[in-house]
């Protein structure tokens, strides 16, 4: 998953209740004020408002770029009605204190969705890299975070294409564990016919596809640095007998791939290299 690439400060309308006090004609100057009296006591300042944290298990009908806004605006929809993105976790952002660096919120919040969106959706590390099942995080303003808030919303989705999303189901807990799970939200990709793929992202196996991503290698651990080189390694040595295995190819031509992880995606967490193999519309 690649780190958030915006941070808005949209700062949420307060409202304040102003209470008037009506005073009975007394004949004395209505502009000044009553002097101060024996067991009047003074109020404390009231303790700042914030925007409330946002419900756990709410459905959203986001747009793609809408993924990457750090303060969220639109308002949830009932799950039964078409939605792309539905809550999985409302938690504490960790470890942020005064004064709110957004640097320091964004890779926090990331992390700590990255975290539990493989156990919501009930798949191995492997198969969650395996498929387009992605994830979004929501904090609160700028000027509310400043302020001593701290909510964190952490959403899933599945990215359709490099432009769109999936329509989820009314409740997307364990959407990797279900039967043919990846036939509709796996990997997959589709070359032109001069080879080139289209969609530099790729796009769900339940869409035309000419190429699918059929296993997942683990080459790192989470604190491990950049493998540089070794990433790329021996394709076929990696891939072709995985990729023979799926298509049922024994001894003929095989088309393989293997996609490691780039430098940025391993910054972001990205462990796992992929083995393509070359598939039929």
């Amino acid at each position: 998953m690649e780190a958030r690439i915006r941070w808005s400060r949209r700062a949420l309308a307060l409202v304040a209740t102003l209470t008037l006090a009506l005073t009975a004609c007394s004949g004395e100057d209505a502009d000044e004020p009553d002097a101060p009296k024996d067991g009047d006591t003074t109020s404390a300042s009231p303790s700042p408002a914030f925007a409330p944290a946002p419900p756990v298990g709410a459905c959203y009908r986001l747009s793609q770029p809408q993924l990457s806004e750090a303060h969220p605006e639109a308002p949830p929809v009932p799950c039964a009605q078409p939605h792309t993105t539905q809550t999985y976790a409302v938690t504490t952002l960790a470890g942020i204190t005064a004064p709110v660096d957004s640097t320091a919120v964004a890779a926090t919040a990331d992390r700590q969705c990255r975290a539990g969106l493989r156990r919501f959706v009930a798949a191995t590390p492997a198969r969650l890299a395996l498929s387009r099942v992605s994830y979004a995080w929501f904090v609160p303003t700028q000027d509310d975070l400043d302020a001593g808030s701290r909510w964190l919303r952490c959403d899933v989705a599945v990215l359709r294409t490099d432009t769109t999303l999936v329509s989820l189901p009314a409740d997307a807990r364990g959407l990797l564990r279900r039967d043919g799970a990846l036939n509709r939200y796996g990997r997959c990709a589709r070359t032109n016919a001069a080879g080139i793929t289209t969609g530099a992202g790729g796009r769900v196996c339940a869409l035309p596809h000419t190429w699918r991503a059929i296993a997942a290698r683990r080459l790192g651990a989470a604190a491990a640095p950049y493998p540089g080189r070794s990433v790329r390694g021996d394709v076929l040595g990696r891939c072709e007998q995985v990729s023979r295995d799926y298509t049922d190819n024994t001894t003929g031509d095989i088309s393989v791939a293997w996609r490691p992880p780039t430098r940025a995606q391993w910054a972001a967490g990205e462990r796992f290299g992929l083995c393509w193999t070359r598939t039929r519309d």
